[in-house]
């Protein structure tokens, strides 16, 4: 308690999914901290690829790493055995590079690996975890807490097998699961385009954030920023991550233009539009070369696309110069600025390396009131690609998350489509009204939603094979349940997963009230949300703030927590937690 996150006494732990190598989509592995950051609060991302299954190949579940190696250190965990080893000769590489040099170095090609770049290793806040090219533990810094540990990398190798409880039943389940997901309307979009396919409905919705949140269309993107085009001209090979037949991730690679001869994995939606609309770009080469050293270095793509917008916006204000940016021209859509900045960054050089050392506080290192357009939430910087202030459960649903601004545990993507109300309630299991921009029922679907998300990360689930993009044909409850018996034994019901989703959820919060003490303050959506949409289809929508507040209490009464948003001592009696955060580390 009350650890600096860059101390060695801060824990870092790796978790592998419970079914993660069982079950179809089954792939993903979190990484959890106290925020690098943040406010000093939870930290925590989630990453799929094959590291996960490998590590539980290699006989382990779950990694908790805690002090500081005197030099560059990686670790070297095959059947049941765990070395360290010396990483000097791989301190200052790229994560690209270091992956060749660590299956070099133990003359195994089939090694799975987890590593930073250069961003983890200078200690930049917003430095991720990567697995292979592109599979990223994003958000909270948990590459600048692996660097403060002097830590390189992770290389798992196992040959052992996993032995579920019935391996009949397994299999059977598997074969269901598969079929399941191939069949869904949504399959052939996802397996050809991944999340890709996104950018042009949240662009046309005109649910998408434009140069810093102040637009929320972005015209110039039609024909240009496009899924079809990125696969006929850049387009080389589909990947997957374990056994999911989603296949929704890419190779690509840059064959003429400046950036000619880049390649790299990815990129996902985040990342479209990020470097696009984020930064009043509308062409996929820039998006590809900075997808390309966001990677290398090991950079997050919400905070570092959200940060230069950001300056871009100061700029554009006259809140900031050349003299501030050190000669770097901060126009929108300036694609050499855009990726010195990257470099800058990565570097912890210039403007963009005091950005990577400060975080949400370089509005109080720059100051000129540049903070009225820094829009953050418990530390964290806004997401770049999201603007859905028109859509309530998702804002509700996100502002509450237990990291920040987040739309990985609050997309609430079932209102979005408005589906007919007894379908809703069929899923929520009460009722939930069909249009987005009505509270009814919405705050109960963003508790239902934290619950589902939260439990598809500590299964292992990708949620893209779940219901959670929108498809309600896709994995729900029922599913995981059937896996459990499969692979466990345990005869679970929905509802009792639910809990375990609202258990966690509520442990998260006691982790969060002891670190930082902030509670409703930090529920509360950037202020731009409480301002107008601009444009068509949504020109004129904003939240409203006292409506806000309203669904905020109806929230927190589901919860049963205080007006404050702290759990009430009945609340953890239920849920088997002691009023003293005794469960925390």
């Amino acid at each position: 308690a009350g650890v600096d996150p860059l101390s060695p006494e801060n824990v870092l732990i790796f978790g592998a999914g419970l079914i993660s190598g069982y079950d179809v989509s089954s792939s993903r592995f979190s990484v959890a901290s106290k925020s690098a950051e943040g406010e000093g609060g939870l930290g925590m991302s989630n990453s799929g690829g094959h590291w996960s299954a490998e590590l539980k190949f290699a006989g382990f579940q779950h990694l908790v790493i805690k002090g500081k190696a005197d030099r560059p250190t990686y670790l070297w965990i095959h059947d049941g055995e765990i070395e360290f080893r010396d990483a000097l000769f791989l301190w200052g590489k790229d994560t690209y590079e270091c992956e060749e040099l660590i299956k070099d170095d133990l003359g195994d090609q089939h090694i799975q690996i987890v590593k930073i770049g250069q961003a983890g290793e200078n200690l930049v806040r917003f430095a991720n975890i990567i697995h292979g090219l592109k599979r990223a533990a994003g958000r909270t810094g948990m590459g600048c807490i692996m660097g403060s540990k002097m830590l390189k990398a992770i290389a798992v190798r196992g040959r052992g097998s996993l032995k579920p409880h019935d391996p009949g039943k397994m299999l059977e389940t598997y074969s269901n699961h598969f079929r399941q997901i191939t069949s869904t309307k949504i399959y052939p979009v996802i397996s050809r385009y991944g999340t890709l396919t996104i950018f042009g409905i949240q662009n046309q919705s005109g649910m998408i954030s434009v140069k810093n949140n102040q637009f929320n269309y972005f015209a110039e993107a039609e024909g240009k920023l496009d899924d079809e085009i990125f696969e006929e001209q850049y387009k080389t090979k589909t990947l997957a991550c374990f056994a999911c037949p989603l296949r929704c991730s890419h190779r690509y690679r840059i064959d003429s233009g400046p950036y000619a001869g880049t390649w790299g994995e990815g990129p996902e939606y985040y990342m479209m539009a990020g470097f696009g609309p984020a930064v009043g770009n509308p062409d996929w080469d820039l998006v590809l070369a900075a997808n390309t050293l966001i990677n290398r270095y090991g950079l997050d793509v919400g905070s570092t696309s959200s940060y230069i917008s950001w300056l871009m916006e100061l700029w554009q204000r006259g809140i900031i110069n050349d003299k501030d940016t050190g000669g770097l021209n901060l126009d929108w859509g300036n694609k050499e600025s855009v990726l010195a900045l990257i470099h800058q960054m990565a570097r912890n050089e210039g403007l963009g390396g005091m950005i990577g050392q400060q975080a949400s506080r370089s509005a109080d290192v720059i100051g000129r009131g540049s903070g009225k357009y820094l829009y953050t939430q418990r530390g964290m910087i806004h997401e770049s690609p999201e603007n859905t202030r028109a859509s309530r459960a998702t804002s509700l649903a996100a502002s509450t998350a237990s990291r920040g601004s987040d739309h990985l545990k609050g997309r609430c993507a079932l209102e979005f489509f408005a589906m007919p109300p007894e379908v809703l309630q069929k899923i929520y299991g009460r009722p939930v009204a069909s249009d987005f921009r009505s509270w009814e029922g919405k705050a109960w679907m963003a508790v239902w939603t934290q619950h589902f998300t939260t439990m598809a990360d500590s299964l292992g689930y990708c949620k893209f094979a779940t219901i959670y993009p929108g498809s309600t044909h896709n994995l729900g409850y029922a599913q995981f349940c059937e896996t459990l018996k499969a692979v466990k034994g345990w005869d679970v019901t929905p509802d009792e997963l639910m809990e375990i989703g609202e258990r966690v959820w509520n442990l998260q919060r006691m982790f969060i009230r002891r670190e930082t003490g902030v509670m409703r303050a930090g529920d509360i959506p950037p202020s731009i949300y409480f301002q107008p949409q601009p444009l068509e289809p949504l020109q004129g929508e904003k939240l409203d703030r006292a409506e806000y507040d309203k669904a905020l209490d109806e929230y927190y009464e589901i919860r049963g927590w205080t007006k404050e948003g702290a759990p009430r001592p009945e609340t953890l009696v239920r849920l088997k937690l002691d009023a003293e955060p005794s469960h925390l580390i």
